[in-house]
């Protein structure tokens, strides 16, 4: 399974339900070197899974450090 290389938490708003809204459009990186491309109001709750990726997952804790 592909994991996230690169991923700009300040493209991304955080909602107090925890869940993620993306604010401009965001290229997310992955370690096999595909480029998955996020459109604003696109929302990522953890837990939930986009290419098997769990995005919300990566920006709580790329944001916690």
């Amino acid at each position: 399974m592909d994991e996230i290389a690169k991923i700009v938490v300040e493209e991304f708003d955080k909602k107090p339900d925890g869940s993620w809204v993306c604010v401009k459009n965001s290229d997310i990186g992955t370690k096999s070197g595909n480029i998955i491309r996020i459109a604003p109001g696109m929302t990522f709750r953890k837990g939930s899974k986009l290419w098997g990726l769990d995005i919300a997952k990566a920006l709580d804790e790329i944001s916690a450090n």
